[in-house]
């Protein structure tokens, strides 16, 4: 019994001291205490910062009502409350009888409203190489789509001189009125704003005279240079792909907007200009200066367009179809030979081509330039 008893003590013992080592013991009262009064603080001050706020915003409201009041009764005595009215009844007016198409600011759009369409552009250049500058007129004739009283076309880095609208294309009943008219650089577009709204079906014509730098960096109507017999000479060619015509002249200047061209280029005699179509014929200018003027092209977007004004020479090829190739380059590049290779392949890759998707080359000749 001695031993059993012992035994059980020491039991009772050891599950007693188990027992005290994992019971869980709970948070103190102290501990629940802290936390209830951190929240308890962060809410008060919460609602004072809101109460205080709401006083200052209602006393700034009061003194703002009493600054109008006076102000108020100070016109009024001095007999100008009447005017002060009229002013309030006015700009009411004006600003319910705002245009809503300007409301809506196409102008700040990446893409042209579409309310127009151009078919056709006249296009006369005149091109200085002695200060690389090109000044112009260009006059487009679209088609209305939608009733609108704007016109946005793109102009990057021109200077818009003079515009004129007509209407259904014809000059004896009067330029239409010209409202304001502005540039959005952000978004190279020059907006015109018309006294009256553009009729759908019918037919406009934008006459736009403008001037431009010739920029040396590869892009729109640039310049670039080579020495021939260690003498400096100059040229001013096009690179419209993909946006870039519009850095030479005004012109709604996405592939969506196809038109056909008709250009004309102005230029020193010691000069030739080029262009996508056959020349037509040149006119001796008073100055000494000749014009050269080129056939019309077909229907065809923007950054097709090309002409170049340079004084290379020439060597040029005819394809089995009847397709006339000229390879334009330095005097000395052409005499020896460095531009054959360049134009028998671009004879035999047109052949190819035009057998191989069974369609004809739709202009007349093909130009290419090698410097």
């Amino acid at each position: 019994m001695g031993i059993e008893d012992a035994s059980m003590r020491n039991g009772r013992a050891l599950s007693d001291q188990w027992a005290d080592s994992v019971v869980v013991r709970p948070r103190t009262t102290e501990q629940h205490i802290t936390v209830h009064k951190r929240l308890v603080l962060g809410f008060a001050v919460s609602i004072l910062t809101l109460l205080i706020v709401t006083a200052v915003a209602v006393a700034l409201s009061v003194s703002f009502e009493r600054c109008s009041a006076e102000s108020g009764g100070a016109l009024a005595a001095n007999g100008s409350g009447s005017s002060s009215s009229k002013w309030k009844q006015s700009r009411d007016a004006n600003s319910s009888h705002r245009d809503p198409e300007e409301d809506q600011q196409p102008w700040r759009l990446p893409r042209l409203p579409g309310t127009l369409r151009p078919r056709h552009y006249e296009l006369r250049l005149s091109v200085q190489m002695e200060n690389f500058s090109l000044s112009g007129e260009v006059s487009i004739e679209v088609e209305c789509v939608r009733a609108t009283r704007l016109i946005v076309l793109h102009a990057d880095r021109l200077e818009l001189e003079r515009v004129l609208v007509f209407s259904d294309g014809k000059r004896s009943a009067g330029a239409m009125r010209i409202q304001r008219r502005f540039q959005h650089q952000p978004e190279q577009v020059h907006v015109i704003a018309l006294h009256r709204e553009m009729k759908p079906l019918r037919s406009y014509k934008i006459n736009i005279t403008f001037t431009a730098s010739t920029e040396h960096e590869l892009l729109g109507f640039f310049r670039s240079s080579y020495l021939l017999h260690g003498e400096r000479r100059f040229l001013a060619v096009t690179q419209f792909s993909p946006t870039h015509a519009r850095k030479a002249f005004p012109c709604f200047d996405e592939p969506i907007y196809k038109a056909t061209f008709r250009v004309s280029v102005k230029h020193e005699s010691c000069y030739q200009a080029l262009s996508n179509m056959p020349l037509e014929g040149t006119t001796s200018e008073e100055d000494g200066w000749i014009t050269s003027h080129f056939s019309r092209t077909p229907r065809m977007s923007t950054y097709y367009l090309a002409w170049a004004v340079a004084n290379f020479t020439y060597r040029e090829a005819v394809t089995d179809h009847g397709v006339l190739i000229r390879l334009y380059a330095r005097p000395d590049a052409i005499e020896s030979g460095s531009g054959d290779y360049a134009l028998h392949i671009t004879k035999r890759l047109l052949h190819f081509y035009q057998d191989y998707f069974n369609l004809e080359y739709s202009l007349p000749k093909l130009g290419k330039r090698l410097l």
